[in-house]
Order: C-alpha cells, then sequence, then structure tokens
C-alpha cells in the first residue's frame, strides 16, 4: 500500500477532482514536478487539509504570483546570505503553505532549454 492509499483512508477525496494538464504545467513552472505531488494533486484536486495546510494546484496557486514571490524572496536571501536555505532556489517549488505562513517546498529538477 502506497503513502496516498494511507492518507485516502484517513482523509478520503472529492469523487471528481478536476483534470490536470500536467506538461502544460511543467512548461508554466518551468520544472519536472514530483511524482508524489502529482499523485497528490490527481486525486484531491484544489483545496486544504483541516483548513491549516493549504496545497497549492495547477489549477490556481501553483503557477500564480504568489509561488514566484516566495522563490523570489528565497533567491534574494541566498544572493544576501540572509536566512539562505540548503537548496539552490530555483530548484526549489512553492507547492503550499500553512496557516502559520510556513511554506511547502519541494526539491524538483529544472527542465532543460527544448523541453
Amino acid at each position: 500500500m502506497s503513502t496516498i492509499d494511507d492518507l485516502i483512508r484517513l482523509c478520503p477525496p472529492p469523487a471528481v477532482p478536476p483534470a490536470i494538464d500536467w506538461t502544460a504545467t511543467e512548461n508554466t513552472v518551468g520544472r519536472s514536478l514530483p511524482w508524489d505531488y502529482k499523485e497528490l494533486a490527481a486525486t484531491y484536486g484544489p483545496g486544504s487539509f483541516c483548513n491549516f495546510l493549504h496545497v497549492y494546484h495547477p489549477s490556481g496557486s501553483l503557477t500564480g504570483p504568489l509561488a514566484s514571490s516566495v522563490q523570489e524572496q528565497l533567491q534574494r536571501d541566498r544572493d544576501q546570505g540572509t536566512f539562505p536555505v540548503p537548496h539552490d532556489p530555483r530548484r526549489l517549488l512553492v507547492a503550499g503553505v500553512t496557516d502559520n505562513g510556513n511554506y511547502l517546498l519541494w526539491i524538483t529538477e529544472l527542465l532543460r532549454v527544448g523541453h
């Protein structure tokens, strides 16, 4: 049994989550997305868990300006040496946020030009 199966048992997903064009989404964000993120987004669609953990979704905030501004701030922090994250910010995908203001980040691979 996979982790998503455990989550589905604990928190049933909606009957019909929205369809996702993964190729278009990955082209928009300029990177390949992690398989576990794709599985979560495809199973649950947009929304939150316990009105606390908000997972960004391709149909909305994943490709929006907030995710981009967080990534730009992470890069500025790294360039200035203030609060640097342990990975290259260009490889980080802002995938969600909590009500406490903590961002969820995935380490991803950038797409090569021509993909």
